[in-house]
């Protein structure tokens, strides 16, 4: 009996395990896509302040200020 209660255990584990593994996968993949969409956006959102704060002193500039 004590044979069988520990293999039924063992292949529980290995079935929690390879599903845990498969889940992290999962989320590193996930992860890494949000990542790469948030340092693009960032990227964007720079490059739209610094056109936005030249266009402020061009416009300081033409109005003689």
């Amino acid at each position: 009996m004590s044979n069988i209660d520990w293999e039924i255990r063992a292949k529980e584990r290995r079935v929690e395990n390879k599903a845990l593994k498969k889940r992290i996968k999962e989320l590193k993949v996930s992860r890494d896509l949000w990542k790469h969409k948030y340092v693009g956006s960032r990227d964007t959102l720079m490059a739209v302040q610094k056109k936005v704060e030249s266009v402020k002193k061009n416009v300081q500039q033409i109005m003689g200020i």
